[in-house]
């Protein structure tokens, strides 16, 4: 009959390793028939063709480094896309390098993607702070443009922590105010104001003061004669001695 002609022209439904996908499928898509997992990555053959769409006869189908089995049980990264979280980090070099999450582009939040960070901050994409100076790598990178890597990055044995949140002053400068003196000696040795070059307001810069006139950069008349130390420079007497504040020196043309 015809209804028999029919059914002796149908190929037999026949799915031999009983994965579910049947075998004229599993040719179609290059796998073997008679294995479940033909590629052995731990995702069966009809769950890499129908559910995942990897392919079936090759263990890490984005080419990430990471098998497909890993990508969908252990990771929940995408098998077909060699970087899931888009941050230009490969799933393979996140998870086996770097020690990333493939599925965050920014791992510990700070602010900064794991690629800024990885490739070019050179910072730990783990740890916000990873110069443990008590500014975030994102605040020191985007905010202050000091260094990540170094607690403190002008050298001037001042923290960026303490120039930034204490002192004012700038953590990639080493005198702020620009005076000659150093923010550090300014704050623990001749006790001047690192964000005033002239801390006494005598018109001379504090560093003039302490290396050429060896006058006080906080008293702007060192000898307590009377006359500011700015005028007896200019005058031609000795700002350190105050028994000369009113003599003429033939220096300055307003001496009478």
């Amino acid at each position: 009959t015809l209804i028999a002609g029919l059914l002796a022209c149908t190929p037999p439904v026949v799915d031999s390793d009983g994965d579910g996908l049947l075998d004229t499928d599993e040719d179609r898509n290059g796998c073997d028939a008679d294995l479940r997992d033909t590629d052995g990555d731990g995702l069966d053959d009809n769950a890499e063709v129908n559910t995942h769409g990897t392919f079936c006869n090759l263990r890490d189908s984005d080419d990430d480094g990471l098998d497909d089995g890993d990508e969908v049980n252990t990771h929940s990264t995408d098998p077909t896309d060699d970087d899931s979280d888009d941050d230009g980090l490969d799933d393979g070099e996140e998870v086996n390098t770097y020690s990333t999450d493939p599925t965050d582009d920014d791992s510990d939040h700070d602010g900064l993607d794991d690629y800024s960070e990885v490739i070019t901050e050179s910072t730990d994409p783990n740890d916000t702070d990873t110069d443990d100076d008590g500014l975030s790598d994102y605040d020191e990178v985007r905010y202050y443009g000091s260094d990540p890597n170094d607690t403190d990055s002008d050298d001037d044995r001042l923290d960026d922590y303490d120039e930034v949140r204490i002192h004012h002053t700038y953590p990639n400068d080493p005198d702020t105010d620009d005076d000659g003196l150093d923010d550090y000696d300014e704050l623990n040795i001749v006790n001047t104001d690192p964000l005033d070059d002239d801390s006494d307001n005598d018109l001379l810069r504090d560093g003039d003061e302490v290396f050429h006139y060896r006058t006080d950069p906080n008293d702007s008349d060192s000898d307590d004669g009377g006359v500011d130390d700015y005028t007896e420079i200019n005058n031609g007497t000795d700002p350190n001695d105050g028994t000369d504040d009113n003599s003429c020196s033939p220096v300055s043309a307003e001496c009478s």
